[in-house]
């Protein structure tokens, strides 16, 4: 049996989602752009939560959005998801994002809390079995 994420030791952990940094994902200083971020936050997070309700999920609330440090072209970004709340209809997730430099240093770009409710093939939202 596979421990959860919160058993599991910090060296053990897996991103759910893992890319790099595009200039097409950039405004003019280089810089990701927010809304860029955020999407990828709200895909990995889904990811999480359908494993979770085994099944589809629409995201309903995320809390705040702060940024630490900005993400910079060519950096490798981490997306880790970790169950916060498991209720009848809905997932709470603690979102991180971890940015890795060219040249290897990782910095911390931001957590947040997002739910997501199950739903059925008609959009409604449904018990999680």
């Amino acid at each position: 049996m596979t421990p959860s994420p919160q058993q599991q030791p910090e060296n053990c952990r897996e991103p759910v989602l893992r890319l790099r940094a595009e200039p097409r994902s950039t405004n003019a200083h280089g810089r990701v752009h927010a809304g860029w971020l955020m999407f990828q936050i709200d895909t990995a997070g889904a990811i999480c939560a359908e494993r979770l309700a085994k099944g589809p999920v629409t995201t309903v609330a995320v809390n705040a959005f702060q940024l630490t440090s900005p993400i910079h072209v060519g950096d490798v970004v981490s997306l880790y998801a970790e169950c916060f709340r498991l209720g009848q209809k809905s997932v709470t997730l603690k979102v991180t994002v971890e940015a890795e430099r060219l040249g290897g240093e990782v910095v911390p770009i931001t957590e947040v809390i997002a739910t997501y409710v199950a739903i059925d093939a008609d959009g409604k939202s449904r018990i999680i079995s």
